[in-house]
């Protein structure tokens, strides 16, 4: 019989573990701009130049006119979805 994954795995609690060997994730800066999904993905786009794949399309929302004849609560979700905040 071979061990599986489940059997080999063991969850310990946060007492146990030396803090030492938690990782701390670094603070997030709120003064600090960071450029949306968009931009980086501009770009990588503009870097590759004509090695950048052509199946792949980087369109921002132009208007908020576009999610006009959506029903309300759909078009609350998919507002924030876009925000990137």
């Amino acid at each position: 019989m071979h061990p599986t994954l489940a059997r080999l795995v063991r969850i310990l609690p946060r007492s146990q573990v030396d803090p030492a060997l938690r990782p701390v994730p670094a603070p997030a800066r709120s003064d600090i701009r960071t450029p949306s999904l968009i931009e980086l993905l501009q770009k990588r786009k503009e870097e590759a130049g004509a090695d950048y794949p052509s199946n792949i399309r980087i369109e921002s929302l132009e208007a908020k006119t576009a999610l006009r004849g959506l029903p309300r609560d759909a078009r609350k979700k998919l507002a924030q979805m876009l925000k990137e905040h």
